[in-house]
């Protein structure tokens, strides 16, 4: 808890608070600060501190921005994205789009 200065229209003081928040499905943390006045309760601090957390919750968790692929991960996607390619270029192969066996003639 600091002070930031001052309320241009009431002249009170602004006070900042710092809250730390961590992850353990990724691993990330990160700190919020909520500017108050004080006019303003504790529960309203505690609610705009639980604000910031869902937000940065959402924006790493569903927006990609989590921890990186492991070794073992990567080497999976690397297996999925060769069989797709291999499946896609027997589809442009085939007349009608499907996937084509070859052997098998039509």
């Amino acid at each position: 808890m600091r002070t930031a200065g001052h309320n241009a229209e009431t002249g009170e003081s602004i006070t900042l608070y710092t809250f730390s928040f961590s992850d353990p499905v990724t691993g990330r943390s990160t700190t919020a600060i909520v500017p108050a006045d004080p006019s303003m309760s504790a529960a309203h601090i505690e609610d705009m501190a639980a604000q910031a957390l869902e937000t940065w919750l959402e924006d790493i968790r569903f927006n990609k921005k989590g921890k990186k692929p492991t070794v073992k991960e990567r080497k999976e996607i690397g297996k999925t994205l060769k069989e797709f390619k291999e499946y896609a270029e027997k589809r442009r192969e085939s007349s009608n789009n499907k996937i084509y066996y070859s052997g098998v003639n039509i």
